[in-house]
C-alpha cells in the first residue's frame, strides 16, 4: 500500500515529531522513507549568495544524515534528500515527482503558528497532495524514540 514515504523536516524538534509516525508505518507496510530538508535564503542575502546557498545545503545534509543514522536499522530504507526552494512548494514537487505513497509531517515546524490553524506549510501541502497526508500535533520530540526498536 505504502511504499515510499515522505517526511519532510525542517530543523525542529516539532517537525521531528513525525518520524515516529513514519517509522511505524515504513516498518509495517516495508516502505522506504524519504527525509526531505528544504533550505532556503530570503532574498535579503545577496552577498556571496552561491557561498550562503552551499552552506545551508551542506548543514541540511548534515542535519538528515545525523536523523537517518538514528533511523536506519537492517530492513529499513532511509533516504534523504536536501532541496533548494520554498518549503510548501518544494515538498509538493518533490511528492509528484517521485512518486511518494504518503507524507508524514508536524503541523507546526520554524513556520506559521500565527498564520495558519494548521501551520502554512501543512496547511498548503495538504490541500495540495492527491495522496495520504498525515499531520501529526505535536510539542515533543520523537526522534530517538523512532530509532529506537521501532
Amino acid at each position: 500500500m505504502y511504499s515510499r514515504i515522505l517526511v519532510p523536516l525542517d530543523g525542529s524538534e516539532v517537525a521531528e515529531g513525525a518520524l515516529a509516525h513514519a517509522v511505524q508505518m515504513a516498518d509495517i507496510f516495508g516502505a522506504e522513507i524519504l527525509l526531505l530538508r528544504v533550505v532556503f535564503l530570503p532574498p535579503v542575502v545577496q552577498q556571496n549568495l552561491a557561498e550562503a546557498q552551499r552552506m545551508v545545503m551542506s548543514e541540511g545534509e548534515v542535519y538528515l544524515n545525523g536523523i537517518a543514522c538514528q533511523l536506519r536499522k537492517p530492513g529499513r530504507r532511509v533516504r534523504t534528500i536536501v532541496h533548494w526552494g520554498k518549503a510548501a512548494e518544494s515538498i509538493i514537487a518533490y511528492a509528484v515527482q517521485h512518486e511518494v505513497s504518503a507524507v508524514v509531517m508536524a503541523t507546526h515546524g520554524h513556520s506559521g503558528l500565527e498564520q495558519w490553524p494548521l501551520g502554512s506549510v501543512a496547511e498548503k501541502v495538504l490541500r495540495s497532495m492527491q495522496v495520504p497526508v498525515l499531520l501529526v500535533r505535536t510539542s515533543q520530540p520523537l526522534a530517538a524514540e523512532a530509532g529506537k526498536g521501532g
